[in-house]
């Protein structure tokens, strides 16, 4: 005796998870993706230790929240303008010393504000 088997009918594929795990997929990026914008700052190789090198005529102290351009107080703000001022003085470099608890972010900061005065070299030291 021979029985027919009921043959299996193919089940259409389902669309929903597959949607659900792009829509978490798209939740996860947008989440985890900043909106921010990075600065950057070119930050060079000191040259070699010969002392050729020219000594800077004008030196700013960052200390903190706190500038110091040589010996007077500067506001963060009027940065830019002071730096101009040595410019127009015929003072074309600039070392800036590091000192205290001086972040990151505040370091970027004066260095972006020094960055877009021409014809200043800037130094950095700590």
């Amino acid at each position: 005796m021979h029985i027919n088997r009921p043959q299996r009918r193919a089940r259409p594929i389902s669309l929903t998870p597959l949607v659900d795990v792009i829509f978490l997929l798209l939740l996860f990026f947008m989440l985890s993706s900043t909106f921010t914008r990075f600065g950057e700052v070119e930050i060079g190789a000191p040259g070699g230790g010969g002392g050729t090198g020219a000594v800077p005529k004008a030196l700013l102290l960052v200390e903190g929240d706190a500038l110091r351009l040589n010996g007077n107080a500067v506001e963060p703000d009027r940065l830019h303008g002071e730096a101009e001022a040595l410019t127009a003085r015929d003072i074309d470099s600039l070392l800036v010393l590091v000192r205290g608890e001086t972040t990151t972010q505040q370091l970027v900061t004066v260095l972006s504000d020094l960055k877009s005065v021409e014809n200043l070299s800037v130094t950095l030291a700590r």
